[in-house]
């Protein structure tokens, strides 16, 4: 971070000439938002911080966390082993595609991984307990799946349709069977009709546009990943490689307005994640997230066993979303925010505002990252 840096107050962010490509629309009012942490160091430093957080947890989890994982990874890997092999493929798409985490390997590699998680909470902290990646793999499959809960998975051809609503109802009835409270029939209708579980971002549509379909290499916020495995000390053959993803664009005034990084706009991607670890754990669904958002049950007063895991469950899939680069702290707060029982929507002047007119000023890296910090073990 030693380019000459621009006041804060006068970034000058033109769409680079580079950055079209044959075919694409870039509309110059949307820029790739790392453009901000070239010519910011105050963002840049921010990025940095957030990725070393994120990143820190996902190699060094404390006990609640890797108990937490544990639990789910145990449970998903009879959940996934028991789906036909066309259901596997489904569920497991993203992680096996070009850019994912296990891109090309075999499925067998993503059963390894949810057996070293699911024992790391028998015998922690070994030779043979799980990596940074492995911990990333099973959160990835829980938002993965979330994803087809809330019917935002990417959809081709009908015939992909049709095999995600196969394998989710699939999977839901293998939890069911399990005496898990899945999510019923009416719910997910329910959840697929308003386009998701949850919209943190009013404005995301106008404000965000993805004009390329190549994948780009994503590594942290604003790929600060590598930068922040070297802060960390982490070995290179120990480290969470980087992934493909299709670059979002955001509009140039909410990048200047906000010293806060912003990498894909604001996310309901932690109530994905969430709600399938609250279903895996075993919740009632009075006390799963999605009844917290459809009846406003906020469940302000819990027990501190309570408090603790939903602490580690909210770190994890902030931890995950941070680290890779999908997210900033600015993005996953306000839901993050949700599932701990406080709601943003009350302070907010308009019912188009979003976290990043809160914290957009370095206030969503410091609480964000005091969560991560808290559930990392000291080592």
């Amino acid at each position: 971070m030693s380019k000459t840096r621009q006041s804060s107050n006068h970034l000058s962010l033109p769409v680079k000439g580079s950055e079209a490509e044959p075919g694409s629309k870039v509309a110059s009012s949307h820029i790739d938002p790392a453009r901000r942490s070239d010519v910011d160091d105050v963002t840049a430093e921010l990025a940095l911080s957030q990725t070393v957080a994120a990143r820190t947890l996902l190699y060094f989890p404390g006990h609640c966390l890797v108990q937490e994982l544990g639990e789910v990874a145990a449970v998903l890997r009879e959940l996934i082993r028991d789906l036909g092999s066309e259901d596997q493929n489904t569920v497991s798409k993203r992680l096996f595609a070009d850019g994912g985490l296990l891109g090309g390997k075999k499925i067998e590699v993503l059963f390894d991984s949810l057996t070293r998680v699911g024992n790391e909470q028998m015998a922690p902290y070994t030779s043979e307990a799980a990596t940074g990646l492995d911990r990333a793999v099973v959160i990835a499959l829980m938002g993965d799946i979330g994803e087809l809960y809330a019917g935002t998975a990417v959809k081709g051809s009908e015939r992909e349709v049709q095999e995600q609503a196969d394998a989710l109802k699939s999977f839901n009835d293998l939890m069911r069977g399990r005496g898990l409270a899945a999510l019923s029939d009416e719910a997910i209708h329910g959840i697929h009709s308003r386009d998701g579980f949850y919209k943190p971002g009013p404005l995301k549509k106008v404000e965000r546009s993805r004009p390329f379909e190549k994948l780009s290499h994503l590594n942290g916020i604003h790929n600060f990943g590598e930068a922040a495995d070297r802060r960390i000390g982490i070995a290179q053959e120990e480290k969470i490689p980087g992934v493909g993803w299709k670059i979002a664009h955001i509009s140039v005034d909410r990048i200047r307005d906000s010293i806060e990084p912003l990498a894909g706009h604001m996310s309901g991607s932690p109530v994905e994640i969430l709600q399938v670890w609250d279903m895996l754990r075993g919740d009632a669904h009075e006390l799963q997230f999605f009844d917290m958002i459809s009846k406003g049950n906020l469940q302000g007063d819990i027990s501190m066993e309570r408090k603790d895991q939903k602490l580690a469950r909210a770190s994890g899939a902030a931890a995950f979303l941070i680290g890779l680069g999908y997210h900033s702290a600015v993005e996953v707060s306000e839901t993050i925010l949700l599932y701990m029982g406080q709601t943003l929507r009350v302070i907010l002047d308009k019912p188009e505002h979003d976290a990043a007119q809160v914290f957009g000023h370095g206030a969503a890296t410091s609480l964000i990252c005091e969560l991560l910090e808290k559930q990392a073990r000291t080592h």
